[in-house]
């Protein structure tokens, strides 16, 4: 897909596996297994669906990435709780592109819980934790960065330290505050509810829009709604923060990136007849 100068790809950061009624909520199990089969430790498949944009800008190559999953550096017991895929997935991925971490210019990160920025970091030969893309600046909202050094009991196990604090120690973390333009036609606006600092990433122009939902609404499945995860720290404010996309983007054509659905990465939402929510899946 290619909006203004950039050229947009989803990528994989690895798959892995979460608790199905912890993905949603107070939604009962015997209507969301309909739309999500678990297995048999009630555990649902995650994907990281990551974004690759790559562009030619004010004189200079930039090769962006949105997220970037869970990362290698963490041990077996952790990888095998979560049942993740594997390690190494998305320097596997970069490769498709001919791309190394090294060409990587830029990370936009949603937040930083280990799901979306765990891939910021990993350890070097030495055992040392060092960047992971060594020629990027990462981008992350200033509140989101406070609340991760300081975490809210609900949320403590999702930031984990070793995931930003040597970007920071090294001068390679920025923070932003608010909605903000990054590069030309790519901007990151907040979106609250899941946390109070998400961030979405909005790239839009002649040809098109696109948005990378994070973790707003994670999956296609969570289109409806009222359909929102355990997880949801502020759950009225996600709701009307869900609502307020929905008009927005309801048959306009905008593409819609869902993070972690293994099946639909892509769609444009419409209404049907009854006026709920239905999702078209697109390629990108």
């Amino acid at each position: 897909m290619n909006i203004g100068p950039w050229d947009i790809q989803i990528i994989s950061g690895g798959q892995f596996a979460l608790d199905g009624g912890a993905m949603f909520g107070t939604v009962p199990k015997v209507v969301w297994s309909k739309a999500y089969p678990a297995d048999d430790d009630n555990q649902i498949l995650m994907a990281t669906n990551c974004l690759l944009v790559r562009g030619f800008v004010n004189g200079k190559q930039e090769n962006i990435l949105i997220d970037n999953g869970n990362g290698d550096k963490e041990d077996e017991v952790f990888m095998a709780r979560f049942k993740f895929e594997g390690r190494g997935v998305l320097d596997r991925e970069l490769a498709r592109f001919n791309l190394t971490p090294t060409d990587i210019t830029c990370c936009i990160l949603t937040h930083l819980h280990f799901d979306h920025a765990g891939g910021s970091t990993r350890f070097d030969i030495q055992g040392r934790l060092v960047p992971s893309f060594p020629n990027a600046r990462y981008i992350v909202q200033k509140k989101d960065l406070e609340d991760a050094k300081n975490p809210h009991i609900r949320v403590r196990a999702s930031y984990l330290s070793k995931n930003w604090e040597c970007l920071e120690e090294l001068g390679l973390l920025e923070t932003v505050e608010g909605d903000q333009e990054i590069f030309p036609g790519i901007r990151v606006r907040l979106a609250p509810g899941h946390i109070e600092a998400l961030q979405n990433v909005v790239i839009e122009g002649e040809e098109g829009k696109l948005i990378y939902l994070a973790d707003l609404i994670p999956t296609s499945r969570h289109i409806q709604p009222a359909w929102i995860m355990g997880y949801d720290l502020d759950v009225v404010t996600c709701v009307d923060e869900k609502i307020k996309v929905l008009n927005e983007v309801c048959d306009s054509g905008t593409v819609l990136i869902f993070e972690h659905d293994p099946d639909v990465p892509a769609g444009i939402v419409s209404r049907d007849t009854k006026g709920k929510y239905i999702v078209t899946p697109v390629a990108v």
